[in-house]
């Protein structure tokens, strides 16, 4: 009876598992998901500046160059109209006019030779890049971590729900190893003990344990070998 009552207990918990797992996948994918939407709402938003950047920029400079092109033929028309006169001293006062810089506008004089650089934009869009991937490795290396902690935690859980504390058998104890705590626990002494004589009990430095087990949580140095008090 109890014996099927664990098996129900483990299989409830096998199944608490699955549905605790199968919960975290599909979280983490929403969470994934909004990520990847996040990111790509960004690029976006990055791309649509920079088009809009060039947009105004280009057609500020594809206004002054037409306004300036515009200037050059008037300039060209009054010229050779001022070549057909005979008027030299007008030709004179005309050609000094016309010969002169044009007047400023009001487009303003912007730099062509740094109009369309974006380096500053790259190397912000390359730093966001670096950050972004140090910061996902960072917090992963957490993630993972505590998945790991959790695996081992029931690992350990499990083995803890099958440890059954061991009972020594006096008849067969070393005399030079001291049971304690109701033979529960056994300690090298150097010193012999004042067990009754047994056919039994060991030479060596060795015990029997009363029960059958088979998985034992050890320390350092310590070597056993699982033997049915029954077999002697």
């Amino acid at each position: 009876m109890s014996q099927n009552k664990d098996l129900q207990q483990l299989r409830e918990a096998v199944e608490s598992h699955k549905r605790s797992a199968e919960t975290a996948v599909h979280y983490s994918e929403r969470i994934f998901t909004e990520l990847i939407r996040s990111i790509e709402r960004s690029r976006s938003e990055v791309t649509q500046m920079i088009r809009d950047q060039e947009k105004t920029a280009v057609s500020r400079a594809e206004g002054r160059l037409g306004q300036e092109i515009n200037d050059l033929r008037r300039r060209d028309a009054e010229l050779e109209q001022l070549s057909h006169t005979q008027d030299h001293i007008q030709f004179l006062q005309s050609f000094q006019s016309l010969s002169a810089p044009p007047e400023s506008t009001d487009v303003p004089n912007i730099p062509f030779c740094s109009l369309f650089s974006f380096d500053g934009i790259r190397e912000s869009v390359h730093q966001l890049r670096d950050k972004l991937e140090d910061f996902c490795k960072e917090e992963l290396k957490k993630i993972s971590d505590r998945v790991s902690s959790y695996v081992k935690n029931e690992e350990q859980i499990g083995i803890y729900k099958y440890f059954h504390q061991l009972t020594l058998d006096l008849n067969t104890v070393n005399k030079c190893l001291c049971l304690s705590e109701r033979n529960r626990v056994i300690k090298y002494t150097g010193t012999k003990q004042p067990y009754p004589d047994h056919p039994d009990r060991f030479d060596v430095f060795q015990v029997l344990c009363r029960e059958c087990v088979w998985t034992l949580l050890l320390g350092d140095r310590v070597e056993w070998e699982c033997t049915y008090i029954s077999v002697i």
